[in-house]
C-alpha cells in the first residue's frame, strides 16, 4: 500500500508556448497565462512554510519566460530550497547572444539543479545547436551544471543512437552504452561521463501499434497497450508527490503527462498548499494513485465489466486513459 499524497516539490510551468510542435506533446496549448510572478513567489513562500523542499521548472518551453524563472530562482535561494530539474528542448534560442542572455540570467539567479534536455528524433532538433546549448550550460555556470539528456525511443522501443551520437560528436565526445542502451556521453578530455543520458519509452496512446519481428503483423491494440502483462503499482512515490503549477495558476498533483487532466487538478495557487493537499487527499482518484494503487482500480473496473485497449506496463498511460474515459473509482476505493 502507498501513503497519502504528500508533496515535497513544486514545479512551475510558466508558459505553454514552445518553439517546437512535437507530435507526442501532451501540453494543453489552450491554457491562458494568468500566473503572475508575484503570485508564483507568494505560492513559493507558502510551499516553503509547508515543508516543500525542491523547486523545478517545466512547460511549454520555460526559457521563453526566463525572467519569470530567474525571479523564482532568486526567491528559492532566499528560502534555502533545493533545485530539481529545469526541462527544456535546448533549441529555443534565436542566436548565441539570446542563448547567453536567457541561460545566463537563470544561472546568475542561482539555479544549480539539473538541466533536463529533451532531445530525440521526435523533436526535429539540430544536434549542433543542442551541443552548443550544452557547452554554454557548462561554460556559463559558476560550477558544474549537470545536463541530463532525456531521449524518447521510437515506437519499436529503439533509442535514437544516431541522433545521440551526433550530439556526442559535436561535443568532441563518445556515446557510451550499457548492454546496448546509451547511458552517457564521455568527454575525451578526461574520459569521464559529463552528461547522463536517460532513455524514456514513450507510449503513443491511440496510435497504431508497430509491427514487430516476432508477430509479423501489428496488434489491434494501440501502441503502449500491447504488453504481455500489467504495470506494477508504484503509488506515484518519489517525483510524483509534486504540486505542478500550470500557467493558468491551476495546480495538479501529478508530474507526468496526465497532469493536464481535471481529475488530477486540486485547485489553484490562490487556494494555498494546505487546502490543495486536503482537496487532493479527499479525491477518490488521487487516493487510488497514491494510497491503494491503480492496480486495485484496474481490477475494480474489470469487475465492473470495463474493457481496456489491451494491457500496458506504463502506469501513467493507464492513468491518463482512465481519466479520459471517465471511469472514476468508487467512493470507497482507496480507503
Amino acid at each position: 500500500m502507498g501513503k497519502p499524497y504528500t508533496p515535497t516539490e513544486v514545479v512551475f510551468a510558466p508558459t505553454v508556448a514552445c518553439n517546437l510542435a512535437c507530435a507526442h506533446c501532451r501540453v494543453n496549448r489552450a491554457r491562458e497565462r494568468s500566473l503572475t510572478v508575484d503570485a508564483a513567489l507568494a505560492f513559493l513562500d507558502d510551499c516553503a512554510n509547508h515543508g516543500i523542499e525542491r523547486v523545478g521548472f517545466s512547460g511549454g518551453e520555460p526559457f521563453l519566460e526566463s525572467d519569470f524563472v530567474a525571479r523564482v530562482c532568486e526567491r528559492a535561494i532566499e528560502l534555502e530550497l533545493m533545485f530539481d530539474r529545469l526541462m527544456t528542448n535546448g533549441d529555443w534560442w534565436k542566436d548565441e547572444a539570446d542563448l547567453d542572455a536567457r541561460l545566463g540570467a537563470i544561472l546568475d539567479a542561482g539555479f544549480d539543479g539539473t538541466i533536463g534536455l529533451s532531445a530525440d528524433e521526435w523533436h526535429g532538433q539540430d544536434p549542433l545547436r543542442l551541443a552548443t546549448f550544452i557547452a554554454r550550460a557548462e561554460g556559463l555556470g559558476a560550477g558544474a551544471i549537470p545536463v541530463e539528456i532525456v531521449s524518447v525511443t521510437d515506437r519499436a522501443g529503439k533509442a535514437p543512437d544516431a541522433f545521440l551520437s551526433a550530439i556526442a560528436k559535436e561535443l568532441s565526445g563518445k556515446l557510451e552504452r550499457d548492454r546496448g542502451t546509451p547511458v552517457a556521453i564521455a568527454k575525451r578530455r578526461d574520459g569521464g561521463p559529463d552528461i547522463s543520458i536517460t532513455i524514456i519509452t514513450y507510449s503513443a496512446a491511440g496510435e497504431p501499434a508497430v509491427k514487430t519481428a516476432d508477430e509479423g503483423t501489428a496488434t489491434d491494440a494501440p501502441a503502449g497497450w500491447n504488453a504481455d502483462g500489467w504495470f506494477d503499482d508504484d503509488w506515484c512515490v518519489g517525483p510524483g508527490n509534486v504540486l505542478y503549477v500550470h500557467p493558468d495558476a491551476q495546480v495538479a498533483v501529478c508530474c507526468g503527462f496526465a497532469n493536464e487532466r481535471e481529475e488530477l487538478i486540486a485547485g489553484t495557487v490562490a487556494d494555498g498548499v494546505e487546502k490543495l493537499v486536503a482537496n487532493a487527499r479527499a479525491t477518490p482518484f488521487v487516493r487510488s494513485c497514491y494510497e491503494s494503487g491503480l492496480g486495485v482500480l484496474r481490477r475494480e473496473l474489470e469487475a465492473r465489466g470495463i474493457t481496456f485497449p489491451g494491457k500496458t506496463r506504463d502506469i501513467c498511460l493507464f492513468c491518463e486513459w482512465v481519466c479520459k474515459a471517465g471511469y472514476a473509482p468508487s467512493s470507497r476505493q482507496g480507503l
